[in-house]
C-alpha cells in the first residue's frame, strides 16, 4: 500500500507542475481571444488571432518535440545518475533550437501575408492576422530556446522554474492586454497589434527567467555557455536517431492540427463562423486535456527512468498504471466539459450561429477526450518514455494524414457536410490510436534501453 502511495504521490509531483504550467501557458491564449472577443462583437479579430497563431503553435509543438525526443535519453541517462551525456545532450537540443527559431521567426517576419494565406481566404483576416504577425514574429527567436529548455528540464525533475516563469508571462500578458488592446492608463487602443504586443513582451520576462534559472541558478546540471562549443558525435546520434521518430511525430501533428483549422477557415457554406466556433471550443478542449499532458510526460520520466535503473518489471508496471489512470481521467474530462461547455460560450459576444456551431463542436470533443486522454498516457507517456518512439510517430502520423485529414476534406469540399460532422471525421484519429496503443502494450517490444 505505501508503494502504491508513493507511485501516485511521485505522478502528481511530476504532473502538477506541468499541468499548472500548461494551464497557464493557456490561460495566456484564452485572455487573447476574451479581450479580442470583447473588443471586436464581429469575430474577425478572434479569427484572425487564432488563425496567426497557427505558426506559433507549431513552433510551440516542434520544440516541444525536440525537448520531448532528447529527453527519452535524458530520463533514462538521469535514472542511471550519469549527468555528463545529459549536459551533452541538452548543448546539441539548445542549437538545434536557436536555428529552429531563426527560420520560423524570420518566415513570419518577412511574409506576413503569405502566411496567413495558408489558413484564410478572407481578405480581412489576413490583413489583421499579417498586423499580429509583423509585432509577434520577434517573439519567436526567444520562444523556441526557453520552451526547449523549459520542457527539457522536465527529464532531471526540474519543474518549478516552468511554473514561475509561465505565471510571471501570464500576469504580464494579461494586464498588457488591457492597457493596449482597449487604450487604457493612456496607451492608444492597439487592438489586435495590442495583443500581439503584450504577448511579445511577455514572451521575452519568459526567455529571461528560463536562461537566468538554467545558467546562473540551477544546480543539478551546472551548465555552462561554453559547453554550446563542444560537440559529442555519439551522443548527438543517438538523440537524432531516437528523437527524429518524436520530433516527426509532434510537428506532423501540429501541421495536422493547423491543417484542421485552415480546412474549417477555407469552409463557405456555414451558418456560423467556423473558426472562431473552433477558437472558442478549442479553448475548453485544452483546460480539459492539461492535467493528461502531465499525466503523460509524468508518465514518460517514470516508465524511462525505471529502463534506466534495469528495471523492466517496474517500467511494465508503472505503463499499465498509467493506463488505467489516464481512462478515468478522460471520464472525468468528459464530464467537465458536458458541464462548462454552455457558462463558457455565453462569456463570448459572437453572433447565436457561431455560439451554436462551438457548442455542438464542445459535446463533440466530450466524448472523444475520453480517447484522447488514454493516448497522451501512453502514446505521449509511457510508450514513448520506454524508448518506443519509431511506433508512436507510426501510430500518430499514419492515423492522423491518412484517415482524419483526407476524411475532413472529404467531407468539407466534396460532400459540402454540416461543420460538426467534417470536425467529428478529423478526431476519429484519436480513437483508432487508442486500440492501436492498447494492442502494442500486450507484448514486451516496447521496452527498450536507449542509453550506452
Amino acid at each position: 500500500m505505501r508503494k502504491e502511495t508513493n507511485f501516485y504521490r511521485n505522478i502528481f509531483a511530476i504532473a502538477i507542475p506541468i499541468a499548472l504550467q500548461n494551464l497557464i501557458t493557456l490561460g495566456t491564449s484564452l485572455m487573447d481571444t476574451v479581450m479580442l472577443g470583447r473588443a471586436d462583437s464581429t469575430g474577425v479579430l478572434l479569427s484572425a488571432s487564432s488563425l496567426a497563431n497557427q505558426p506559433f503553435f507549431i513552433l510551440q509543438i516542434l520544440t516541444f518535440g525536440i525537448a520531448s525526443g532528447s529527453s527519452v535519453l535524458c530520463a533514462q541517462y538521469w535514472g542511471k545518475g550519469e549527468l555528463a551525456p545529459i549536459r551533452d545532450i541538452f548543448a546539441f537540443i539548445l542549437k538545434l533550437a536557436i536555428g529552429v527559431g531563426i527560420i520560423f521567426g524570420t518566415t513570419v517576419l518577412a511574409a506576413p501575408e503569405w502566411v496567413m494565406g495558408l489558413f484564410s481566404n478572407n481578405p480581412e483576416i489576413i490583413m489583421r492576422g499579417a498586423e499580429y504577425l509583423r509585432i509577434l514574429g520577434y517573439a519567436y527567436f526567444m520562444f523556441a530556446i526557453s520552451n526547449t529548455l523549459l520542457s527539457a528540464l522536465r527529464s532531471v525533475e526540474v519543474l518549478r522554474v516552468s511554473v514561475v516563469s509561465s505565471v510571471v508571462s501570464f500576469c504580464t500578458n494579461v494586464f498588457l492586454n488591457w492597457v493596449f488592446i482597449f487604450g487604457n492608463l493612456g496607451a492608444p487602443a492597439m487592438g489586435i497589434a495590442g495583443a500581439a504586443l503584450a504577448t511579445l513582451i511577455a514572451r521575452s520576462f519568459e526567455f529571461i527567467i528560463a536562461v537566468t534559472y538554467f545558467l546562473f541558478i540551477d544546480k543539478r546540471l551546472k551548465f555552462k555557455l561554453r559547453y554550446l562549443l563542444g560537440h559529442n558525435a555519439l551522443l548527438a546520434g543517438d538523440v537524432v536517431r531516437n528523437g527524429t521518430p518524436v520530433v516527426i511525430n509532434e510537428l506532423m501533428w501540429s501541421v495536422a492540427t493547423s491543417t484542421q483549422a485552415a480546412i474549417l477557415g477555407h469552409i463557405t457554406y456555414s451558418a456560423g463562423d467556423p473558426v472562431a466556433a473552433n477558437s472558442i471550443a478549442g479553448i475548453v478542449q485544452q483546460i480539459s486535456t492539461v492535467i493528461m499532458m502531465g499525466v503523460g510526460n509524468a508518465a514518460a520520466i517514470m516508465v524511462g527512468m525505471s529502463i534506466g535503473e534495469s528495471d523492466m518489471e517496474k517500467a511494465r508496471r508503472r505503463a499499465k498504471a498509467f493506463r488505467n489512470l489516464s481512462f478515468y481521467m478522460g471520464l472525468a474530462s468528459c464530464a467537465f466539459i458536458l458541464i462548462i461547455k454552455g457558462p463558457f460560450i455565453s462569456f463570448y459576444n459572437v453572433p447565436p450561429e457561431t455560439k451554436d456551431l462551438a457548442n455542438i463542436i464542445m459535446t463533440i470533443f466530450a466524448f472523444v477526450t475520453i480517447f484522447c486522454s488514454v493516448n497522451l498516457g501512453l502514446l505521449m507517456g509511457a510508450l514513448r518514455g520506454a524508448g518506443d518512439t519509431k511506433f508512436c510517430m507510426t501510430a500518430e502520423v499514419g492515423c492522423l494524414w491518412c484517415i482524419s485529414i483526407p476524411l475532413g476534406l472529404i467531407t468539407a469540399f466534396i460532400f459540402g457536410l454540416p461543420v460538426p460532422v467534417v470536425f467529428f471525421c478529423m478526431k476519429t484519429d484519436e480513437i483508432i490510436k487508442t486500440f492501436l496503443a492498447l494492442w502494442r502494450m500486450r507484448g514486451n517490444r516496447w521496452l527498450r534501453s536507449l542509453t550506452r
